[in-house]
């Protein structure tokens, strides 16, 4: 089973966590959630285009403490299925460690799925859903639906394991 995630956060250097979007291969089942931001932290992007995308979705905000207990009930629904953890920045899955104390679960592995996105179907889906892009959630569904499995298949390289 693929999980597809993608992180917002403050600055790519020295990166806190400001939201944490995952959606199933399926489409059926979201997970989002928002911490309080530092603006002081914040680059100038990520002020202009992020922040103003936060608080729109009731219930999202909560602590760090909160998003780890939250984070891994959801997860746990999908233990027996091995669930692979697909992002195509690097630093999402260190955010996304990082969101579960580096306590990640033995039966859950990531993947940079970033070859296998279709680029064009990626911009497609924000302009045929009226979405802004770098919302995480917005961005994870947008990575699911653009998601090239024949590309995976071409692939001469077995599809990237890692952890």
């Amino acid at each position: 089973m693929l999980i597809f995630i993608d992180t917002e956060f403050t600055d790519f250097k020295d990166a806190e966590l400001i939201s944490i979007g995952l959606v199933s291969e399926c489409g059926r089942y979201e997970f989002y959630a928002e911490l309080p931001v530092n603006l002081a932290k914040c680059n100038d992007f990520v002020v202009a285009n992020i922040v103003p995308q936060l608080g729109q979705m009731p219930g999202a905000q909560c602590s760090v403490a909160e998003l780890k207990t939250r984070l891994v009930l959801w997860l746990e629904q999908f233990a027996e299925q091995a669930p692979v953890i697909c992002f195509d920045y690097d630093g999402d899955w260190r955010l996304f460690c990082h969101a579960l104390d580096y306590q990640v679960p033995s039966w859950l592995r990531g993947k940079n799925i970033y070859p296998y996105l279709d680029k064009v179907a990626l911009q497609m889906y924000f302009i045929d859903n009226q979405l802004k892009d770098h919302h995480a959630l917005h961005d994870a569904k947008a990575n699911c639906h653009a998601f090239d499995i024949e590309k995976v298949k071409a692939d001469t390289m077995e599809f990237r394991k890692s952890r």
